[in-house]
Order: C-alpha cells, then sequence, then structure tokens
C-alpha cells in the first residue's frame, strides 16, 4: 500500500488590503492556532477554531492579586527583619521601640491578607455564577 504523502507543496499567494490583514491578524491573534497559516488552512477547509475569550474584569483583579501579593511580601519580609533584629539583640534597652515596629508592621501585615482574603472571596463569587 502507498502511504499518501502529507508534505505542502503547493503555495497560494493573496493580497489583502490593510485593513482585511488587519482583521485577519486580529480573528488569528483570538484563536489557538501557533500560525497564521495553520489558521488560514483551518478557515480555508471548515475546520473547527478554537478562540479565546478575554474577560477584562478577571484580567483586572489578577492585576490586582499580583499588586497585593507584592505588598504582602513587602510587609513579610519587612516584619522578619524586625524580629530577626529582636531576637539578636542581647539588651533589653530598644526593644520596646522594636516591639513598637513589629505592632506595627503586624498591624500592616494584618491589613494586607484581609484585602486578599476579599479579593478571593469575590473572585470565588464570580466564579460561582
Amino acid at each position: 500500500m502507498e502511504t499518501e504523502n502529507n508534505n505542502r507543496k503547493r503555495r497560494i499567494y493573496v493580497r489583502l488590503t490593510d485593513k482585511e490583514f488587519t482583521n485577519l491578524e486580529n480573528r488569528f491573534k483570538t484563536s489557538t492556532c501557533q500560525n497564521l497559516s495553520d489558521y488560514v488552512r483551518r478557515c480555508l477547509f471548515n475546520r473547527p477554531i478554537t478562540t479565546i475569550t478575554r474577560d477584562a474584569a478577571t484580567d483586572d483583579l489578577i492585576l490586582q492579586m499580583s499588586q497585593l501579593n507584592y505588598e504582602l511580601n513587602a510587609v513579610g519580609n519587612n516584619f522578619n527583619q524586625l524580629v530577626k533584629k529582636v531576637n539578636s539583640t542581647p539588651q533589653f534597652t530598644d526593644a520596646k521601640s522594636l516591639f513598637l515596629l513589629v505592632e506595627n508592621q503586624k498591624k500592616a501585615l494584618v491589613s494586607k491578607i484581609d484585602e486578599v482574603k476579599e479579593q478571593i472571596q469575590k473572585m470565588a463569587e464570580k466564579w460561582l455564577r
């Protein structure tokens, strides 16, 4: 039995206006096709094309979550540095001021954790609709 040769040997050249090409390119970018040739072949032969839709609200939420994550890491680092300094201080002369700093950092940390919990709750409510 002869095997079918699947190599693509034939080329087709098409001229498009800038507007047509922009339209084609935008539709290609919303698809999951790896390259423009694959996208055009799928269009020509009526094969299914999977498209990607992005939700602006979800993008905004992810941006807020990444910002909160950054801030939470910064506060956590400050907190760890203060605790390390308190633990490494042999005298307790300046411990009172350090404990006040630790308490302030703890409040900031708890505040950021509460913000993260609120955002997670919003995300959960959105996905459970």
